[in-house]
């Protein structure tokens, strides 16, 4: 089975992840868990003394809200799925509930309640810090199917095992992935061997190298994305650089992606 954690804030937000998470994946075969962190307001303060249990109460009462809204949505009524309140960062008890129990991906939003965007909070600390791949979905996504995928290349080799989880959605939905590589430089070619390699780790699935001449590499991508109507931007890991600039505050506001197409973070 596999198991597909949503860390939720009880927004609109967190619930279109879910909505997306159920149908890119489907439900059978599959576990999904809604988790939600907390915090005490002040921390240490005896004046908040028995704060924590009205605030356990409080989420309690939230999440089976959102336990109702879940299950309203086109396929959660028959899907496989229970409930986690845990005290601490997100980003801790995400990580302890990796290490203590089977965890195949995370699915999260990418705006909360308060409607600051993901940049420097818990989805981009997520995807730098988590073991296992991190789907990050935008606010207006929706999901269409998925046909075309970008795949972003640094040129720095290829890692097969962290392939696993985007060739198994390629087969899937016998998607096309396109593999962009930004050529910053007058004259730079795509090194063959690197190309070779790809195509060793996507030999089952439909792919082809592009070169994508362009300064910013955020930009560059984002461009492509939004020309050739991808469904999903994926990076990996090591790729920090490339997520960081797709969603600086200076730049997001420009780039489709931020808008309206998930990123996949995969992990080595």
């Amino acid at each position: 089975m596999t198991h597909i954690l949503l860390p939720t804030d009880f927004s609109d937000d967190s619930l279109n992840a879910c909505r997306y998470a159920i149908e890119l994946f489907g439900t059978e075969g599959n576990e999904f868990v809604l988790l939600h962190s907390y915090l005490d307001p002040i921390p240490n303060n005896t004046v908040w003394a028995g704060v924590s249990a009205e605030l356990y109460k409080a989420c309690e009462a939230d999440m089976d809200t959102f336990h109702r809204n879940f299950r309203s949505l086109k396929g959660g009524g028959v899907a496989v799925v229970r409930t986690e309140l845990k005290y601490g960062p997100l980003s801790v008890v995400v990580g302890d509930m990796i290490n203590e129990m089977t965890v195949d991906v995370v699915v999260m939003g990418t705006q909360g309640k308060t409607g600051v965007t993901f940049l420097g909070t818990n989805a981009s600390e997520l995807a730098k810090q988590c073991k296992v791949p991190v789907l990050i979905v935008p606010k207006d996504a929706q999901f269409r199917g998925l046909r075309r995928i970008l795949l972003a290349d640094d040129h720095k080799g290829v890692e097969p095992l962290a392939m696993r989880w985007l060739v198994k959605l390629a087969k899937r939905y016998a998607a096309h992935i396109s593999i962009g590589h930004v050529l910053q430089n007058a004259g730079e070619k795509p090194d063959p061997l690197i190309v070779k390699e790809y195509d060793t780790a996507l030999v089952h699935v439909e792919h082809t190298f592009i070169g994508v001449p362009g300064d910013d590499v955020a930009l560059a991508l984002s461009n492509v994305a939004e020309r050739d109507e991808v469904d999903m931007v994926v990076v990996l890991h090591r790729h920090m650089g490339i997520l960081d600039g797709l969603f600086h505050r200076s730049v997001a506001k420009r780039l489709a992606v931020h808008v309206k197409m998930p990123l996949l973070v995969l992990q080595h």
